[in-house]
């Protein structure tokens, strides 16, 4: 990537180049410096041959595409001709020092934009505002605004600082410690040496014992039922299963209605309590299940269910005659994250 050099770079050599502060500066290139000019009114190829002392071919050489004609305020590349090795020595160590600069500044750059970025992902909480409302807002969900912020429930309080994105958290995101690695034990080879020349002298081993052999009684055979008897054998009964219990938030299917129950189910819209943002139960309202009933909410288009507790009616209102259930913004997360409404069916038993 070419350097450029501003003004001060150009003066260590203008003893040698009283033309250099006319030009825009000095870059270096495949190990060759050149002079970077723009194009004055009336100037041509010929009279930058005659400024910079130097060949039309050098030019088009330094510039691949250069036309003969160059236009105003074009900058060309012009080969710097002229330079002892003493200026050739003090624009190289200037241009590495420039470069160093550069990416420094460049790194700056990054830093801000990094700390620019996770600040865009910072949320402060204003009154009224809910988990569920700002996992909308945002287009994240619940699940992962409690992960960024280690929240333990959905409440949330106003003036509260929440990471409502990825990016914001990542930059937050504690490194991961270092695995202590447990040492491993080596063998003390002088140690061992020593234990060898101690024990220099074959030792004769003693032939081992032979096991004590203690006689087995005899086994009495037990007595054979006379032929034609056979014990009698009790009837085996299948242990009695115990009856499934179901509570809030459990996503199991509904239990086969027996005895004097039966099923009601219904179909239609299922929508979101307002202001319930801030609490971790599944609860829901609706026209006729009694209150304190578990019924099962199942969404039609991802086939998720959940089992909510009735807790009151919904209202008998025109904004409700296609909605039959509404439930709590933490069931209303796990049935339809995306979807601010879904078809639903409502499954539960009545005695």
């Amino acid at each position: 990537m070419p350097l450029l050099l501003a003004g001060w770079l150009t003066s260590i050599i203008t003893q040698a180049h009283p033309v250099l502060p006319d030009s825009l500066g000095m870059e270096k290139k495949d190990g060759k410096l050149y002079v970077l000019h723009r194009i004055e009114q009336g100037q041509t190829l010929y009279s930058l041959v005659r400024k910079y002392n130097t060949t039309i071919q050098a030019i088009k050489d330094a510039n691949p595409g250069l036309a003969d004609g160059v236009r105003y305020d074009q900058v060309v590349r012009v080969p710097a001709s002229n330079l002892s090795r003493k200026e050739e020595k003090a624009v190289t160590k200037a241009i590495k020092k420039e470069e160093k600069e550069s990416l420094k500044r460049e790194e700056r750059e990054v830093k801000q934009e990094t700390v620019r970025e996770a600040n865009s992902g910072i949320h402060q909480v204003e009154p009224g505002q809910t988990l569920y409302s700002l996992a909308s807002r945002y287009g994240v969900s619940m699940d992962e605004v409690r992960k960024w912020n280690n929240l333990s429930s959905d409440h949330i309080v106003s003036g509260q600082a929440l990471i409502v994105s990825e990016k914001a958290w990542r930059v937050r995101e504690p490194l991961a410690k270092p695995v202590a690695v447990a040492p491993t034990h080596r063998s003390d080879s002088s140690t061992e040496v020593s234990r060898t020349s101690r024990n220099d002298s074959p030792k004769t081993e003693r032939p081992a014992a032979p096991p004590r052999t203690v006689p087995t009684p005899p086994r009495e055979e037990p007595s054979r039922p006379a032929e034609g008897e056979r014990p009698a054998t009790e009837p085996s009964s299948p242990a009695p299963s115990e009856p499934r219990i179901i509570r809030p938030g459990d996503s199991g299917p509904l239990p086969n209605p027996g005895g004097n129950t039966r099923r009601i189910s219904e179909i239609g819209m299922a929508e979101i309590i307002e202001n319930s943002g801030n609490s971790n139960k599944y609860l829901a309202l609706h026209r006729s299940a009694p209150i304190g009933t578990l019924v099962l909410v199942r969404n039609d288009m991802n086939q998720q269910s959940i089992w909510v507790k009735i807790i009151g009616r919904l209202p008998d209102t025109s904004v409700n005659d296609k909605v039959i259930v509404k439930v709590s913004a933490r069931a209303f997360e796990k049935l339809s994250p995306a979807d601010r409404r879904f078809r639903a069916e409502v499954s539960y038993l009545v005695p």
